[in-house]
């Protein structure tokens, strides 16, 4: 599995913190606008980080209207069981071979302790 491009809602506390993690592992990142991007046309999997299935309403509409499109998503609990949940998403990661990724979040997660312990396990 090879991710190539990531993209991160623009202006936004948790896309810094994805964007610094991709950056360390040569993943082109693309800020977007949530509102505005017609981002079902552009990626191939969507990913969206929450804390106890807490999701803000503008992450879920995307989500929803991903799925709608047939485009795979995959919801991460960041305070799950840390090597079950790298796991699970390294497989969907395998399964679905996204090639570009919106990574959707919460401003709130990006101080979360644990999300930096997670995107170490991630495998590209």
């Amino acid at each position: 599995m090879k991710l190539e491009t990531i993209y991160v809602i623009e202006d936004n506390k948790f896309g810094k913190a994805i964007t610094e993690w991709a950056e360390d592992k040569r993943i082109q990142v693309v800020p977007a606008n949530q509102k505005k991007d017609d981002l079902s046309e552009i990626v191939n999997g969507v990913v969206l980080f929450h804390e106890n299935h807490n999701f803000t309403k503008d992450d879920d509409d995307m989500q929803t209207e991903m799925s709608r499109g047939n485009i795979p998503v995959h919801k991460v609990d960041i305070n799950g069981t840390l090597a079950a949940t790298n796991s699970n998403f390294n497989m969907w990661l395998d399964r679905n071979r996204p090639q570009s990724l919106l990574i959707l979040g919460d401003e709130e997660i990006a101080n979360n302790a644990n999300l930096q312990n997670f995107l170490k396990g991630i495998e590209n």
